[in-house]
């Protein structure tokens, strides 16, 4: 299984989001979301959510 890291790479990519699009969606800056989804941290847990939804959604992993 791919790490969080990947799998939230992996979502951004296939919806075609950039930080600019996921801070207006959550109403943070760019830099912020940057700073929040460094791979050297652990991703927030609403983010791991959002994953876990989309991937189901997409007909992916059903797994956390």
């Amino acid at each position: 299984m791919n790490n969080w890291h990947d799998r939230y790479k992996e979502m951004k990519s296939s919806l075609n989001l950039t930080n600019a699009d996921i801070s207006d969606i959550i109403g943070n800056t760019p830099d912020s979301v940057k700073s929040t989804t460094q791979p050297n941290k652990d991703l927030p847990r609403w983010l791991k959510l959002a994953i876990v939804v989309y991937e189901r959604m997409s007909g992916g992993k059903k797994e956390n």
